[in-house]
């Protein structure tokens, strides 16, 4: 495989981002979607994105902000989505966008937290895998 370069995301990455998305969804997910993934760049900031690149075309995302205070921590990295297109996974993608994210996180001296349902081991294992522990909050519903 080429090199894969990670870069900060730009407003022209989102049509990329919304078709990997959708490769790897099946589906769009809300008429809101594509408007939401815009909103980190225009609304979010810091923005916390990061696109992987091989051969100039973007292959993988990761959309994140800054927040915690709602929860009673530290402001933080929260990682919201992050996807590879599925001709891609498996080639160390994911991890170099968890590091970048990670990475940039640590510059501002704060941690980075992702939320993932229980009942997902695979995501769950390839967190773990990528140096990520279980944190300390709990989620209720009713």
């Amino acid at each position: 495989m080429a090199e894969v370069r990670i870069r900060k995301m730009l407003p022209e990455d989102v049509s990329r981002i919304l078709e990997i998305d959708l490769r790897l969804v099946g589906k769009e997910r809300s008429p809101s979607w594509p408007q939401r993934v815009t909103r980190y760049l225009e609304m979010y900031y810091p923005p916390l994105c990061h696109v992987a690149e091989t051969n100039g075309r973007i292959v993988g995302f990761i959309l994140g902000d800054i927040r915690g205070w709602e929860y009673a921590l530290a402001p933080s990295g929260w990682i919201d989505i992050m996807g590879v297109a599925p001709d891609f996974q498996g080639s160390g993608i994911g991890k170099k966008l968890l590091k970048a994210f990670a990475d940039e996180c640590r510059e501002r001296k704060m941690k980075t937290h992702i939320m993932v349902r229980e009942a997902d081991e695979r995501l769950q294992r390839f967190l773990s895998e990528a140096g990520f522990n279980r944190g300390t909050l709990i989620e209720y519903e009713k």
